[in-house]
């Protein structure tokens, strides 16, 4: 049974080793921004500078429908691990930032079900995106969902669009929100400008903070796995 992982992660390592590319959500727009977190919030995530990926879950060109991704990197929480280090990760002989948080939202993503399903979308503002499972924290579940709700105004899910709004002063504007069966505001991010000659390879695996686990276990490590093979093969080379 311990081989099983292993097959289902490793062809994450081939395809990523084929494309030197991510495998999923290759065609992004890297921005940054800044979150401001909600009262009485429930999870280790507080107001700063953030970076921000979105991006097309498979990649279709211009315009086309698609998946639309976010991914998010908080600064490092009040109180978070000073070395840095996730235990789990660590356990696993893996570095961690230094209690930086990322989170990797895809959708649209309803919740209605036990899982939720990412769906093709034909625009960035509005759309619901979602964690793709939850996350446990102080003995508590939570699913974390992102509301992107400007700008409204291209049609069409072009990343170029999506560029051309920041530009021209446009933020893009996402409403974090945390629960389980009812949902509160975590926070409110407004992304302002296109960070241009960086890439941020964003791992929920390594870079979460102290005490945030996925839930259930299986599947983090599972996860885990998946992620490790894709950026082995990312960085290795094809003979």
């Amino acid at each position: 049974m311990s081989d099983l992982p292993d097959l289902i992660t490793t062809p994450f390592r081939w395809l990523g080793a084929l494309r030197h590319a991510r495998v999923f959500h290759p065609d992004g727009l890297l921005c940054g921004g800044r979150a401001s977190v909600s009262a009485d919030h429930p999870l280790p995530f507080r107001s700063g500078p953030v970076t921000v990926r979105l991006s097309k879950g498979i990649g279709t060109p211009g315009g086309l429908p698609d998946i639309v991704g976010v991914a998010i990197r908080s600064p490092a929480a009040t109180g978070a691990n000073p070395s840095g280090t996730n235990p789990e990760s660590a356990a696993n002989g893996e570095n961690t930032a230094s209690g930086a948080w990322d989170l990797l939202l895809a959708g649209p993503a309803p919740l209605s079900g036990r899982l939720p399903v990412p769906l093709p979308a034909t625009h960035w503002a509005p759309t619901a995106v979602s964690s793709l499972t939850p996350y446990r924290y102080d003995g508590e579940l939570y699913w974390i969902r992102a509301r992107i709700i400007e700008p409204t105004g291209p049609s069409g899910l072009d990343v170029e669009d999506l560029a051309a709004c920041l530009r021209t002063k446009r933020p893009v504007v996402i409403i974090l929100e945390a629960g389980f069966r009812r949902f509160v505001p975590l926070a409110r991010i407004e992304v302002d400008h296109v960070l241009t000659g960086l890439d941020i390879d964003f791992d929920p695996i390594l870079h979460r903070p102290e005490g945030v686990e996925f839930a259930p276990s299986w599947l983090g490590d599972l996860r885990r796995r998946a992620y490790r093979d894709s950026r082995k093969g990312r960085h290795s080379v094809v003979s």
